[in-house]
Parts: C-alpha cells; structure tokens; sequence
C-alpha cells in the first residue's frame, strides 16, 4: 500500500478526515462518523489518528509473515460494535457506525481495499443470525400497526421488488410514474444497485402500486408540487408543538426534497416490525421474503430470474448472458404474484375465475348467443 504520500504537506491522517467531513459537510453522515469514530478511540485508549494509523500499518507489516495479524484491527471493530449493542443498548444501525467511520477513515489513509463485514446479525440486539422472514398474514398484522401512508409504500415496494433498502431510496418519483399513472398491475422497473453494481431488473406488483398511488395522491392532496426528480420517500415529522396523534396527516410536516435517509428508514421498519412482535425481522427480511416465497409452489419462478429481479449476481456463468426480456419477467412474476401477496389464495383464485368468465360472456356476446337466462347465471357467478 502506497501510505507515503499521506505524510506529505498538509495530508495528515487528521488532515485527511476533516477534508473527506468538509466535503459531507451539511450531510449526517459526517456527524455521525465522527462520533463512531470518538467512540473507537476512546473504547480502546487510542490518543490520536496517528496511532490509529499506526496499528494498520503495523498489522499490514506483520501481515506478511503472520496472516492472522493483519486482520486485528477488524476483530477490534467487531469487538466494540458488539459492545455497542450489548452493554451500551444502542440500535443496531448506531452502532454500526462505528465501523463505517474506522474503515472510510482508514480507507481515507491509503488502505482503499480495507473491508470490515460484520457477521450476520451483529447489528440486531440478541438476534439469532440474519432476518427473519414474514409470511403474507404476518406482514398483514405489521401494515396494520400503522396509518402512515408512506410506511406501507415504502414496506410493500421492499416486498414486492426484492430490492436492497438503499436502491429503493434511490428512488424519484419519475422512476415509478409510468407505472403509477398507467393502470398497469405490473410495472417492470430497470436499475444499477448501488452495492453490487448489478443490473436488477425488477417488477412491482399491484400491491405495492397501490399503496405508492395512495401516498402520492396524499402529498399532491397536501399541495406538494411533483417534479420527476422528487424523491418517492421523504423525511415527515409531526409538526413541531403537535404531540396529540389526532388528525396526524393533517399535522404532518412532510420535507419534499429531504429525501428519506438510510438510518431512518431501517429505524421505521424496524419499529413496526418490533410492534407487530417481529423483533427479530429488519428490512432485509422483505428481500427475503420476495426471494423465498416467489420461488415456490407450482408456479414458482426460476432462482436465475429472481436473482435477476433482485440485481444479484448469477453464479451460473451461462444465465449471466441470458437476456430476460420486461415480458417475461413480468409473466413469470405474475403468475406466482399470489404467494407473496397480502390477498388470501383463495380470493386471488376466485379474482382469476371471474376474469375468465367475463371472457367468456364476452365472447358469446360478440356471436350473439347470450341469452338473457345465460347472462343472469353468469352474473350470479361473477358477483
């Protein structure tokens, strides 16, 4: 690693943090980095950048005749994240700004390829590994411990388009309104994750449209003005001397250009997750739940589709040079729509006979053979 030019005039380790947090100046990011970072020093007695510099450099020497060495300011990450959690109570997501503000500013220093993954579950107090996932009563009961419009959109459009929370937050309100405005029941959505780079090539269901649609029409209804470059999701606090929970859409301070942060919507979730008595569920769950449920049954759709859909690599090299076109990825979601659905399997079954049969009256109408008999059976049927 090239650390030589780091101690040139004016680009101190110090020197370099404070120009990355000028640079994110305005932003939470920084504050927050910067008080994970307090905290990681203090935790472990480290006096100064300079010594915290030191440690990596000297793990990155001994490294090379003790591999295990090299990864133990790694291990300390993890240490004081866990402590974090454990002993302190801190959210999740709090603490794990710990290790996002020692790795950027080690990064920052030269050693761009240092990584820190923290274990799965590490982030979720007395969690058993990972998310859990919901089934389509249980996320029934989280929707139904919130009135917020925007919450069910932003849960339904996590479920429906397996999409990591971050991408999803990406979104404006042109990435979504051919499908809000066209009276479709699904709308095939093509995006580069943020993570991975991938290309998702996503659909979302009429569920979550619906609910995206009635959160639209509420911020117009308050007299927002929607440009294509809107963010979908918004930061929205009560305002400011309203406590009572009367009339809250009424008293909801939206911000529409603030859009929604990473934190605070991992915190929304969570909490409705943790009122439903989901605890143990985050909003990676719902990624999950796309992925785990659209691949079973009798309609099921292939694990290389879904992948795709999701924007996660192929580990098939052959299916990474398949080319899925929008209708048959649409095809193959739709026809297995019904298990992730919130709508019981049979009142999706009894939604599909009814279109059938409107087919059918329509094409005895057309030949002229519907007889008034026939047609009050047919609509006893329907109805």
């Amino acid at each position: 690693m090239d650390v030589d030019r780091f101690f040139e005039a004016d680009a101190t380790p110090a020197g370099k943090w404070e120009s990355w947090k000028a640079q994110s100046k305005g932003k939470s990011t920084a504050a927050l980095y910067q008080g994970g970072l307090d905290y990681f020093m203090k935790f472990y007695g480290i006096d100064s950048y300079d010594e915290l510099l030191e440690i990596q450099m000297e793990a990155s020497r001994r490294g090379a005749t003790d591999p295990l060495s090299k990864y133990i300011l790694v291990d300390m990450i993890k240490k004081c994240v866990n402590h974090r959690i454990v002993v302190d109570g801190v959210s999740g997501s709090h603490a794990k700004a710990t290790k996002s503000a020692v790795q950027k500013f080690i990064q920052l220093c030269g050693f761009e390829d240092f990584i820190v993954k923290l274990p799965r579950g590490t982030t979720k107090k007395n969690s058993k590994g990972g998310s859990e996932i919901l089934d389509p009563e249980q996320l029934n009961i989280v929707l139904g411990v919130t009135t917020e419009l925007m919450h069910k959109a932003l849960i339904l459009t996590l479920r429906d388009s397996g999409l990591r929370l971050g991408d999803v937050l990406t979104f404006d309100i042109g990435t979504v309104s051919a499908g809000l405005n066209g009276g479709v029941e699904f709308f095939y959505l093509s995006k580069l994750t943020e993570k991975t780079n991938e290309r998702a090539q996503s659909v979302i269901g009429f569920e979550a449209l619906n609910a995206l649609r009635d959160w639209v029409r509420f911020r117009v209804s308050r007299g927002e003005v929607l440009e294509e470059d809107t963010p979908l999701f918004i930061m929205a606090r009560a305002k400011k001397g309203v406590k009572s929970k009367e009339n809250y859409a009424e008293n909801l301070a939206l911000k529409t250009n603030q859009r929604l942060t990473r934190n605070s919507a991992s915190n929304i979730v969570s909490r409705l997750f943790d009122k439903a008595g989901f605890d143990a569920v985050t909003a990676h769950g719902l990624r999950k739940v796309h992925s785990t449920y659209l691949g079973i049954g009798e309609n099921r759709v292939p694990e290389p589709m879904i992948a795709r859909m999701e924007g996660r690599d192929i580990g098939d090299s052959r299916e990474a040079y398949k080319v899925y076109s929008p209708r048959i990825l649409i095809n193959a979601y739709e026809r297995n729509y019904h298990s992730i659905s919130l709508e019981k399997t049979e009142t999706k079954q009894l939604k599909d006979q009814n279109k059938m049969l409107m087919k059918i009256v329509g094409i005895l109408g057309k030949e002229g053979l519907m007889t008034p008999e026939m047609k009050a059976a047919f609509d006893g049927l329907v109805s």
